[in-house]
């Protein structure tokens, strides 16, 4: 008798049972692709930090040039530094390349890096520099710009 009930249950309600089943089946395949893709973005972004020092973001000026919006970025093993330079003299500035000097907080230089201008700057013209070098620059502190200097 039970399995009576049984056999008339699945012919009374078959549709109902296979819309239930096909939409918990997309469910379950849902998740799994769902916690796949949490994994791999998590891992993306594991390696990607920005050193916020103050005296490291800060605006400087050299020579009539204003760095602004500084940004020192750690990711995959390399460290960027990248700034807009705006010429804010009444002449046209022929500085091509300037010195980015990285130092911790005892003052010690880190490292020195290149800051490539590139052509004669216009009056008011501004332009975005990027330096790259190998390595994690987390535990520089300040920055100085000095005059470019090949040390080659």
């Amino acid at each position: 008798m039970n399995k009576e009930k049984i056999l008339n249950f699945i012919k009374k309600y078959k549709l109902q049972l296979i819309i239930f089943l096909v939409v918990f089946t997309a469910l379950i395949i849902g998740l799994i692709i769902s916690f796949s893709f949490k994994k791999v973005n998590i891992a993306k972004n594991d390696g990607i930090t920005a050193n916020t020092n103050a005296e490291v973001i800060k605006e400087e000026t050299y020579e009539g040039l204003v760095l602004n919006n500084i940004s020192l970025i750690t990711e995959n093993g390399y460290s960027t530094f990248t700034a807009d330079v705006t010429n804010t003299n009444q002449t046209d500035s022929n500085i091509k390349d300037i010195n980015i000097v990285l130092k911790d907080k005892k003052g010690n230089i880190v490292i020195t890096l290149r800051g490539h201008i590139g052509e004669n700057l216009k009056s008011n013209e501004k332009r975005t520099i990027t330096a790259v070098t190998k390595g994690n620059l987390n535990n520089v502190y300040s920055k100085e710009i000095k005059a470019y200097e090949n040390a080659a």
